[in-house]
């Protein structure tokens, strides 16, 4: 979740970033002097209580973080990232402290949203409360479904997406890091003023794929949730190992019927040390049966997964997908990211080599709380450039 700022064109950011400074748990190009002065940037992130650490004596230790985008879709807006830290029992502290991010935006073309993830740890980290909310109006593409839908330009609708979202979920720790556990998801999504955009509204109609309405839907369900977790820190990891599987029921209100998700992941932190950096590999695919409603497809595309494609743009039945990415701490607070990515969605899971779609990319990384960072990354896909601005790492 919590993605706001994508496009064709690369995205302003306030300065305030550019000029941040890093540091990282792993070995970093370059060492931090431990007497190492407070420099003038250092001082300004403070002020924001982005001071690079975190102080469990307080309920919630806080940072509040401005930014600026542009985007085709959405045009200029502004935004505002809220990320807190906390000891849910100060008395039992858990390994690793819970986490709360907000992520907020507006824009000149009237889209604006906000997206909520907390995860809190009970009992030294042997229970783990989530719950992820999001609410958001904003310009959405849809170019049909499949990769050949999405690989023509003159498929392209625009459509304004409204869309309310409550995901919470509950697990428990049943052996040495393996964890069980329920989820509900309740989704109410709508699209408003489906047109041919204005981009290929010249293009001919040959080649394009027809496109029926988007209905509006309401779908609630529960999910199964089995997870291996060895990772040290889940905004963070720089060491671990996550192998997770989960599989859901819902129902949906327009046509009364079922539909089926299902999701496996695989994720991997290997520290380089005495070698600057580690290397983050993960391998994840989402599938799905019965009626799905167009919003709850597997896709590619986003923050997370195969950046450098808009989200929505590929979207079927199933969807498969792997990325490597190289994370370097380079001085104090700063940081680099380089990553590629290759990944799919077809009809069936025998489909998806069929077509595949790669991504490739760069970041940069300020930390802005304990290990927690403030990320702006540009990805290539196949089509298009876009860029992101977010808090915590991709996976």
């Amino acid at each position: 979740m919590t993605i706001f700022t994508q496009g064709k064109v690369c995205t302003l950011a306030l300065p305030l970033l550019v000029y941040s400074s890093y540091s990282f748990s792993v070995e970093p190009l370059f060492d931090t002097p431990p007497d190492m002065e407070p420099t003038f940037v250092d001082n300004v992130l403070d002020v924001f209580g982005a001071d690079g650490g975190f102080d469990s004596s307080k309920a919630i230790d806080m940072s509040y973080i401005p930014t600026a985008y542009y985007t085709p879709e959405k045009q200029f807006g502004v935004g505002l990232l809220l990320v807190g830290l906390y000891q849910a029992d100060p008395d039992a502290p858990s390994p690793q402290p819970s986490s709360l991010v907000v992520n907020t935006f507006g824009s000149m073309n009237q889209s604006y949203g906000v997206a909520l993830e907390n995860l809190t740890y009970f009992n030294q980290g042997r229970q783990r409360l989530g719950l992820a909310l999001e609410l958001h109006n904003e310009a959405a593409v849809f170019y049909g479904i499949g990769v050949q839908a999405g690989d023509n330009d003159a498929n392209k609708h625009d459509f304004d997406e409204q869309l309310i979202s409550f995901q919470p979920s509950y697990m428990t720790q049943v052996a040495n890091r393996y964890f069980v556990g329920l989820g509900a998801d309740v989704t109410h999504a709508s699209a408003e003023n489906l047109t041919l955009s204005d981009e290929t509204s010249n293009q001919g109609t040959a080649t394009r794929t027809e496109t029926a309405a988007l209905p509006s839907s309401t779908s609630a369900g529960l999910r199964f949730i089995s997870r291996y977790d060895s990772r040290d820190y889940h905004l963070n990891p720089s060491q671990g190992w996550l192998v997770e599987a989960d599989a859901g029921l819902f129902h949906r209100s327009d046509t009364n019927e079922q539909y089926g998700r299902y999701g496996v992941e695989l994720s991997n932190y290997v520290d380089l040390s005495p070698m600057p950096g580690l290397i983050a590999w993960q391998v994840q695919g989402q599938f799905s049966s019965g009626d799905v409603p167009w919003y709850a497809l597997p896709d590619i595309g986003g923050s997370s997964a195969m950046r450098g494609y808009i989200r929505g743009r590929y979207r079927d039945n199933q969807m498969a997908m792997g990325q490597v990415e190289y994370r370097l701490p380079v001085f104090q607070r700063y940081g680099m990211v380089f990553w590629g990515g290759v990944g799919s969605v077809a009809p069936s899971v025998r489909e998806l080599n069929q077509e595949l779609l790669a991504s490739i990319g760069t970041g940069f990384r300020v930390r802005i709380k304990d290990r927690i960072n403030l990320r702006a990354d540009i990805g290539k896909g196949k089509h298009e450039t876009h860029f992101y601005l977010n808090v915590k790492e991709a996976f």
